[in-house]
């Protein structure tokens, strides 16, 4: 598999594991260090859970469809050989959210 392939994978892979751990981390009672939750209204109580699952699931979708143009404008100028640099930078953020979220889950729980 190429660098780009990997790059993407994780990216992916890992905005899924986001939202299914921010899910089972919210119904326990860990959305307090969470500012996703904060701006969807859920922290108030006046918006359903439902609600703020599919607007953190549109938020995930865009992110990822604005990652995808991004790279698209590599092949526009012509360097396509190094689409993949394009993508550290967001593969670097995703690792790190995933690290911070499963460090706060598991925290919250003991």
């Amino acid at each position: 598999m190429d660098r780009l392939k990997v790059l993407w994978f994780i990216v992916i892979l890992g905005n899924i594991y986001d939202v299914v751990i921010s899910a089972i981390a919210w119904r326990y009672g860990a959305m307090e260090i969470n500012q996703t939750l904060i701006d969807l209204g859920l922290w108030y109580g006046n918006t359903s859970f439902f609600a703020v699952m599919e607007a953190f699931v549109g938020v995930k979708l865009i992110l990822i469809v604005g990652v995808y143009w991004f790279l698209k404008l590599f092949e526009k100028l012509g360097v396509s050989k190094y689409e993949w640099l394009g993508l550290v930078p967001f593969t670097i953020v995703t690792i790190f959210v995933l690290i911070y979220d499963t460090y706060n889950f598991v925290m919250h729980l003991f």
